[in-house]
C-alpha cells in the first residue's frame, strides 16, 4: 500500500513538474502585457475559492506560526515569479528558483549550526553558483527577451527570492501534513495573505496595453489552471507522499522541461548558453540528492 502511495505521490510530481513548465511558457507567450499582480490576483481567488469550496474539512492541528509561514512564503514566492517571468526567460526563471534550494538549505544550516558545511556541499554551491553565473550571462545577452541590463537583474533577484520562498512552502506544508492536515485543506488556507496583497499591488498598474475580452478571460482562466490550481495540487500530493530526495530529484526536471517548451514559441530563441547553464544547475542538483538518498 505504502509502495503504490509512493508511485502515485511520484505522478503527481510528474504532473505538477509538466504543468508548470507548461503555464510558465503559456504566460510569458499569452500574457505578455498582462500585469503580473492582476493576474496573481485573479488567479489566487479562483483558486482559494476552488479549494475552500473542495475542502470544508481535513484540518488537523492548528499550528498559527506555520500557518502564517505558510501564507507569507505563498505570496512571496507567487508575486516573485510572475514577475521574474515578465523579465528573464522562463527556463531561467525556473533554475534559478530550482538551485536555490540546496543553496539556502546550506546557508540557513550553516548559520544555525555556526559549523563549516561538508565539502560535498561547498562543491555543490560551487556548481549552483557556476550555473547561475552562466544564466546571469544568457539574460544579459537577451537572446530570449528583450529586456534591459538592469531588468535582468531584477528578474535574476526576483527568481531568487521565489526559490526561497519555495523552500519555506515546503517546509510550511510537511509541517501541517505531519499534523493530520489532508492535501486539500493546507492548500485553502495558504492564500489568506497573497489575495489582497496582490489586489493592492494591482492598483495604478499601467493596463492601457491590454483589450479586455471573453478571449483574453479564457486564455487567463486557462493559464490559471495550468500554472496555478492543478500543479499546486499535485505538488501537495506528492510533498504529501514522497521523501524529500523523490521530490528534489524530479523538480530538477523543470528548467530543462521549460527550456524544451519555450521551443514551440515564438516569443524565446534558442540560446546555447542558456542551455549550458540549465545542464550545469540541473546536473549538480541531481549529484547533490543523490548523495542523500536514504
Amino acid at each position: 500500500m505504502a509502495e503504490s502511495g509512493g508511485a502515485l505521490g511520484r505522478l503527481a510530481i510528474i504532473g505538477a513538474v509538466t504543468l508548470q513548465a507548461i503555464g510558465k511558457v503559456a504566460y510569458g507567450t499569452w500574457l505578455e502585457n498582462f500585469p503580473a499582480p492582476l493576474f496573481v490576483f485573479i488567479s489566487f481567488t479562483f483558486t482559494a475559492s476552488f479549494f475552500l469550496f473542495m475542502s470544508r474539512q481535513g484540518r488537523g492541528e492548528i499550528a498559527w506560526g506555520t500557518l502564517a509561514l505558510l501564507n507569507v512564503a505563498t505570496a512571496l514566492t507567487f508575486l516573485s515569479l510572475f514577475y521574474a517571468l515578465k523579465l528573464i526567460e522562463p527556463s531561467i526563471v525556473g533554475a534559478v528558483e530550482i538551485a536555490i534550494g540546496p543553496l539556502a538549505a546550506v546557508l540557513i544550516a550553516w548559520g544555525a549550526s555556526q559549523k563549516r558545511p561538508s565539502r560535498t556541499n561547498v562543491v555543490v554551491c560551487f556548481g549552483i553558483l557556476t550555473g547561475c553565473a552562466i544564466l546571469s550571462v544568457s539574460a544579459l545577452m537577451g537572446p530570449g527577451l528583450p529586456s534591459g541590463d538592469f531588468s535582468v537583474l531584477i528578474g535574476l533577484a526576483a527568481s531568487s527570492v521565489a526559490g526561497i520562498g519555495a523552500v519555506l512552502i515546503t517546509i510550511g506544508s510537511k509541517s501541517l501534513l505531519n499534523r493530520g492536515w489532508k492535501f486539500g485543506a493546507v492548500l485553502a488556507h495558504r492564500f489568506y495573505v497573497i489575495v489582497p496583497l496582490s489586489l493592492a499591488l494591482s492598483f495604478g498598474v499601467e493596463t492601457t496595453s491590454m483589450i479586455w475580452s471573453a478571449h483574453l478571460a479564457l486564455v487567463v482562466l486557462i493559464v490559471s489552471v495550468i500554472s496555478v490550481l492543478a500543479p499546486l495540487y499535485l505538488l501537495q500530493v506528492g510533498i504529501g507522499r514522497c521523501a524529500p530526495y523523490t521530490v528534489l530529484v524530479t523538480m530538477s526536471a523543470l528548467p530543462v522541461l521549460t527550456f524544451a517548451i519555450e521551443g514551440f514559441s515564438s516569443r524565446y530563441e534558442w540560446s546555447s548558453v542558456t542551455a549550458i547553464g540549465l545542464i550545469s544547475i540541473t546536473a549538480t542538483v541531481l549529484w547533490d540528492v543523490s548523495t542523500k538518498k536514504t
